[in-house]
């Protein structure tokens, strides 16, 4: 619940600052923040209101801005400046790494799986196969979920290209179970092992691996 608190001081500091200040403008990043962590205590991705097809709803996003902006801000800036490359491949028909823009994707991808709940997908990378399975940043779905959406996966013919904002935690999550249930490693461990080979800064948190531990009987059982 790290993120959540964070988001809920966030959204106590702006309170206080309106009251003290009697500058009422800063109630609307208090909203903002407040309903982010709601997300991460009960209501899960759909606070966003992101659609199947990867868009984000004009209510929602006005909600949001203000928190918005600042997650958005820190995507392009690190971006910028991290010396890493923005995909890396895993096997010959699987491929990992952060959000891309339009101009970026590879033209020999056939599926785009977007693990991310809080930026509207560019317009190519969900102009084809597009698949939208929503996590909030450093959180989990549910097992149950996890493995659903890996077995769908798992179907796909061609070129797939896997993606949260940074490729790192759930993107190594969701390509872990994927390579598991593939059958390519006997573990998650020995799968999450190989995929920090190939793209080093994947970290999954404590969450992130009990979950994808617990996924690892069912992955082993289809």
């Amino acid at each position: 619940m790290k993120y959540g608190t964070m988001f809920s001081i966030a959204s106590v500091l702006f309170a206080i600052l309106a009251k003290n200040r009697g500058e009422w403008f800063f109630l609307w990043p208090a909203l903002s923040f407040a309903i982010v962590a709601s997300g991460y205590f009960y209501f899960g991705p759909r606070v966003y209101g992101k659609s199947k097809r990867g868009i984000l709803s004009p209510v929602t996003m006005l909600l949001l801005l203000p928190y918005l902006l600042f997650s958005w801000s820190v995507w392009y800036t690190v971006r910028l400046v991290k010396r890493e490359a923005a995909y890396n491949q895993l096997t010959e028909n699987i491929f990992m790494g952060r959000r891309l823009l339009s101009h970026e994707l590879p033209a020999h991808i056939d599926h785009v799986v977007d693990l991310t709940c809080e930026f509207t997908e560019p317009k190519r990378l969900r102009a084809g196969s597009y698949h939208s399975f929503q996590i909030l940043d450093g959180f989990v779905p549910t097992c149950e979920q996890l493995c659903e959406w890996v077995e769908t996966t798992s179907r796909l013919p061609g070129n797939l290209y896997i993606h949260c904002a940074e490729g790192h935690g759930r993107t190594g999550l969701f390509a872990a179970a994927l390579l598991r249930h593939r059958g390519d490693f006997q573990t998650v461990d020995d799968a999450l092992q190989f995929i920090k080979s190939k793209r080093p800064l994947v970290r999954l948190g404590q969450r992130q691996m009990a979950v994808l531990m617990s996924a690892q009987a069912q992955l082993q059982s289809q």
